[in-house]
C-alpha cells in the first residue's frame, strides 16, 4: 500500500485537533499565493475560517471556488480539497472532504516501503518500572518510512503519550540498531488493524521530548540516532527506493 492511500476518513477526523490551529489555503482566485489563516470554530463538518488574515486577501475570497487546505494533524502534515462556502454574511466555511491525505512534500519525504520491522511500545510510566528485555516485542509491516519517522501497522490503537522502540532492519545503511520514536497519531485501518505515525527522536532533542524517567531507564545506545543520521537515512531512502516506488 502506498503512503498516499493512508488517508484519514472524515468520519474519523478529530475536529478538536483543528480548532484554533493555523491553516494554509491554496485558492483558484489567488493561484500564486498561499494564504494563511486560522480555524476559529467548527460547524458540523465545516471549518469556520478567520477572515482577517493574509493581508485582507482571505476576506476578499469569492465563494464556490475550489480550495486546498493544508494543516498539521496530530503531528503530521495533511491536506484536503474542498469548495469554499459562504452560507451567511461575515462567515466563511470550508467543508472537510471525505478523505484527508498525508502531505507528500515534507522535509523528510516518506517512501512507500513494505518492510518487516520489530518494535515495542509503552507509555512513560510503564517504562520507568520495566526492563528493556522484558518488554513485549512484535514483528509487523511498514507502510512508509522517511528520515523523520515511520507509518507502521500495529495490532491496537496507540495513545499520543506512547513511545516506541524500533529495529528497522534496513540493508545498505549504517544505523543504530534501535531507534526511539514517539506516537504522533494512531488510527484504525480496516476492521482489525491500526496505523501508527511515529516520529523518530534524535539525540540532540531527546531531553526536550521524552520524560526524564524514560531516558534514565533506557540504555544510552538507544539515543545514538542524531541529526546527521536522520539526514543520511532520508538520502538513502530516496536514492534507493523512491524512483522504483513512484513508478509502480
Amino acid at each position: 500500500m502506498k503512503a498516499e492511500e493512508a488517508v484519514i476518513a472524515e468520519k474519523n477526523f478529530d475536529y478538536s485537533e483543528i480548532v484554533g490551529r493555523e491553516v494554509k489555503i491554496r485558492t483558484e482566485q489567488f493561484a500564486e499565493r498561499i494564504l494563511t489563516s486560522r480555524v476559529v470554530a467548527v460547524s458540523g463538518n465545516n471549518l469556520v475560517i478567520d477572515r482577517s488574515k493574509s493581508e485582507g486577501l482571505i476576506d476578499s475570497l469569492i465563494g464556490n471556488q475550489k480550495v486546498v487546505v493544508h494543516f498539521e494533524y496530530k503531528g503530521e502534515p495533511v491536506a484536503f480539497e474542498s469548495i469554499l462556502s459562504m452560507p451567511q454574511k461575515g462567515r466563511m466555511q470550508i467543508p472537510v472532504a471525505a478523505r484527508i491525505y498525508p502531505e507528500i512534500n515534507r522535509k523528510y519525504p516518506r517512501i512507500p516501503i513494505d518492510q518487516n520491522v520489530r518494535l515495542t511500545y509503552f507509555d512513560g510510566a510503564s517504562i520507568s518500572s520495566a526492563r528493556l528485555n522484558k518488554l513485549k516485542w512484535i514483528e509487523t509491516k511498514t507502510i512508509d518510512i522517511g528520515g523523520g519517522g515511520i507509518l507502521v501497522e500495529t495490532p491496537m490503537g496507540l495513545p499520543d503519550d506512547y513511545f516506541m522502540i524500533l529495529h528497522l532492519g534496513l540493508q545498505g545503511i549504517e544505523l543504530p540498531q534501535l531507534l526511539v520514536g514517539r506516537i504522533r497519531h494512531s488510527r484504525q485501518q480496516g476492521e482489525n488493524g491500526f496505523y501508527a505515525g511515529v516520529e523518530f527522536v534524535v539525540k540532540e532533542t531527546c531531553r526536550d521530548i521524552l520524560p526524564q524517567s524514560l531516558i534514565r531507564n533506557l540504555p544510552p545506545k538507544l539515543f545514538e540516532f542524531n541529526h546527521q543520521k536522520r539526514d543520511d537515512l532520508s538520502i538513502f531512502l530516496v536514492g534507493k527506493y523512491r524512483n522504483n516506488k513512484l513508478q509502480e
